[in-house]
């Protein structure tokens, strides 16, 4: 990480063209006080932010809320907004996804606005205005609708109101979605936090430190593992599949510390069998037997319920590709298990000074395990609801990673 040095041909816009109510188009360029480098952008940005930045996806729309008001008269490059969030994802409608159509937009699209989306952005990173203004009645409905859900307001417009002012309304909540656009709110307020470092403490701070306050100001939100067993997965996460192209693949991802221990004979799997192995998923507190007996199960059944889910991310560490996947096993009172393991995708070992670190709510270290030829291999539980974290270490770089199960 490093300071940005303003150029000439820096993306400043006026602030008397910006206007609340406006529709802008988001620059596919994200500028910042603070230049970020490629591993340290993985940490904030996902794989679908990374798919626009490079103009693999749609273009991205915001309405502005409240215009520029420039802070500090030394930065005039970094000035702060509040922008509502708009997706051309429609089949997303609900009670607070409200659909603006294009003949009030004046896109060639319709839209939905994510009313309780309000965040801050620097105008810098806005590109051109499009479409229409829009009138304040629809401005002040959107904000009303937003405010409801925050809980700012007791009652939120009727849905009379909303149709009179040509816009509609659904009636199911999507959390899928809502945790997809939270990549969307990290692109844009990551420079924000590092502008308002950079106005507090630039010039005192070396960059190790900056970026740690950086990582503290945003707080990503941790991934909730227990929304993978109702099929609703994030952005960045992959199936096993995906990612390796097979379903029984020996290396890393199908053992554990090594060959399975139990011996079936050849041919189709009888059904005891098949019961032994789940009734000993579900019960065994060893984690050698339970996830030696995982790794049979897949090979006689991939796809059987008892196995539960696993998905795999693809990091960068020290300019290395590597994957982390974490296989859950939920069990009865509410208890998960999880196996998580970092590996190369193409088997290779991994850097050789890698440490892999379990950390609980409060950061601290509950386990830890170190790179052994080609794999990292950690086995924990917990209960659902309980939060931790992941950090993987270089003497150069890392990543952390944080979860809610």
């Amino acid at each position: 990480m490093k300071l940005i040095e303003i150029s000439p041909e820096f993306p400043i816009i006026h602030p008397e063209p910006i206007k609340a109510g406006q529709i802008w188009e988001v620059r596919r360029q994200v500028f910042s006080p603070l230049e970020l480098t490629p591993e340290e952008q993985q940490h904030f940005y996902s794989s679908a932010i990374f798919d626009f930045l490079n103009g693999n996806a749609p273009p991205r729309y915001v309405i502005i809320v409240t215009e520029p008001q420039l802070e500090i008269d030394e930065t005039p490059e970094w000035q702060v907004i509040s922008v509502m969030l708009l997706s051309v994802k429609t089949d997303y409608l609900s009670s607070t996804n409200l659909l603006i159509p294009t003949a009030i937009s004046g896109l060639e699209q319709d839209l939905i606005a994510e009313t309780s989306t309000v965040i801050s952005m620097l105008t810098c990173n806005l590109l051109r205005p499009v479409g229409k203004r829009l009138s304040r009645k629809i401005y002040d409905l959107l904000l009303d609708v937003g405010d409801f859900e925050q809980g700012f307001i007791e009652k939120p417009p009727t849905p009379e109101k909303i149709l009179a002012l040509g816009l509609k309304q659904g009636t199911i909540n999507h959390p899928e979605f809502n945790q997809q656009e939270l990549d969307w709110k990290t692109v844009l307020e990551v420079p924000v936090a590092a502008y308002y470092l950079y106005v507090k403490a630039v010039l005192t701070l070396d960059e190790t430190l900056l970026l740690e306050q950086l990582k503290a100001e945003i707080r990503i939100q941790p991934v909730p593992l227990s929304q993978w067993f109702e099929g609703i997965v994030q952005t960045g996460w992959q199936t096993f599949e995906e990612v390796f192209g097979i379903f029984s693949a020996t290396p890393a991802l199908e053992v554990w510390r090594g060959a399975s221990t139990t011996n079936f004979p050849g041919g189709e799997a009888e059904i005891s069998q098949i019961e032994t192995l789940v009734q000993q998923i579900q019960t065994t507190e060893d984690d050698d037997i339970l996830w030696n007996t995982v790794a049979t199960l897949r090979q006689l059944q991939p796809h059987h319920s008892a196995l539960g889910v696993r998905r795999v991310k693809s990091i960068n560490i020290q300019e290395t590709a590597l994957v982390l996947t974490l296989n859950l096993i939920s069990r009865v009172k509410e208890e998960v298990r999880i196996l998580l393991e970092v590996n190369s995708p193409d088997h290779s070992p991994v850097p050789k000074d890698l440490k892999v670190m379990i950390l609980d709510e409060n950061k601290e270290i509950v386990l830890e395990d170190t790179a052994e030829n080609k794999i990292v291999s950690i086995a924990l539980q917990g209960l659902q609801g309980e939060k931790f974290s992941v950090k993987m270490i270089t003497q150069d770089d890392f990543i952390l990673e944080d979860f809610n199960i």
